[in-house]
């Protein structure tokens, strides 16, 4: 018998900003399917709101090369 252990979560349909969230090292938790759209689910964690507020002020640095792989990685999910 697994034990699930929920924590608190956060959840976007914005890929760009899901993958954003990924590179900062976000934990990634999962994707959701509701009706036609996806929903990815992160771990709410205590820099969330830091991250939320510098990706669109537009002032986040990230790599850029791992921002576009895991635009592509996040991307392929909403294929399945």
């Amino acid at each position: 018998m697994a034990i699930q252990i929920d924590f608190p979560t956060y959840r976007t349909s914005d890929l760009y900003f899901a993958a954003y969230l990924k590179v900062a090292g976000v934990p990634f938790l999962r994707t959701e399917r509701e009706d036609r759209r996806v929903f990815f689910l992160f771990e709410t964690v205590e820099a969330l709101q830091d991250l939320k507020v510098q990706y669109f002020n537009r002032t986040a640095r990230i790599p850029a090369l791992n921002y576009a792989d895991e635009i592509r990685s996040m991307k392929s999910l909403t294929h399945l």
